[in-house]
């Protein structure tokens, strides 16, 4: 297999999850949360250029702050990847583009995360996506367009 197919099926994982929301997806070719890090960003990004990146579970609203687009420009909100090692689970309820119906999740962010996020896409079509990495080498999605109600 070669260096481009290894990027390219990295790439297509990346986008399956966060077209289905709240379903983790296995990256080929990685071992690690931070291979599979590195494989997407070589697939999707400029050295220069890179999203903002959290090594565990952001601190209480960070997310929040991160850029979440403007009016006129609303696709300019931020995609954060989040690594995350899976100690903390929170049980939610997702719906929205790409879910059918709702489904029951366990998340790999502390509460305090996922009520940031919440703050953060408030006010669509503005707002930030997450792609969670971990636990392991696979992909969680959390699109803005995705509601996540907390059920713990």
């Amino acid at each position: 297999m070669t260096a481009t197919t290894v990027l390219h099926e990295t790439y297509r994982v990346a986008l399956h999850a966060l077209s289905r929301p709240g379903i983790a997806r296995d990256v080929p070719n990685a071992a690690t949360p931070a291979e599979a890090t590195n494989l997407l960003l070589a697939a999707a990004w400029d050295v220069d250029q890179t999203p903002p990146i959290f090594d565990g579970d952001p601190k209480p609203d960070v997310l929040a702050q991160l850029d979440r687009g403007t009016d006129e420009f609303p696709e300019a909100g931020h995609l954060a990847l989040i690594m995350i090692d899976g100690e903390s689970l929170t049980r939610a309820r997702l719906s929205g583009p790409g879910v059918d119906g709702c489904i029951e999740v366990e998340l790999p962010l502390s509460v305090a995360s996922l009520v940031s996020r919440n703050k953060a896409c408030a006010e669509w079509p503005l707002g930030i996506d997450l792609l969670l990495i971990g636990p392991g080498p696979r992909f969680t999605g959390l699109p803005r367009t995705t509601r996540v109600e907390l059920t713990n």
